[in-house]
C-alpha cells in the first residue's frame, strides 16, 4: 500500500522549468509543472493538446553537471484550462 492519496507508483517532483514540446506538426514552449519517473505535467498558453497526442519533450539543464532531459510521451489526461493556459498530463513512452 502506498502512503499518499493518489496511489501513484512514483512520487512527483514539483518543478517550474521551461520545456520544449514538439508534435508531428508544431513546436512550442511550455512550463513543466511536475515530473516523475513515468510522466509529467506541463502548462501551455493558448495551446490545447488532446488525449492520445504524441509529443517529444525537452528540458535543458541549467547545470552542466546535470544532463538535459528528453523523452517521447503521450497525452493521457484531459487538459485543465485556466485563463487561456492548459495543464496537460503525459506518460513517457521512451526516454532519450
Amino acid at each position: 500500500m502506498l502512503a499518499y492519496d493518489d496511489n501513484r507508483n512514483f512520487y512527483r517532483m514539483l518543478i517550474n522549468a521551461e520545456c520544449k514540446i514538439t508534435t508531428k506538426d508544431d513546436s512550442f514552449t511550455g512550463v513543466c509543472k511536475d515530473l516523475s519517473a513515468s510522466g509529467m505535467s506541463f502548462e501551455l498558453e493558448n495551446k490545447l493538446l488532446t488525449v492520445g497526442t504524441t509529443v517529444t519533450i525537452e528540458i535543458d539543464s541549467q547545470n552542466r553537471e546535470i544532463p538535459s532531459f528528453s523523452a517521447d510521451a503521450k497525452v493521457v489526461r484531459e487538459p485543465i484550462s485556466h485563463d487561456n493556459k492548459y495543464v496537460i498530463g503525459v506518460k513517457f513512452t521512451q526516454m532519450h
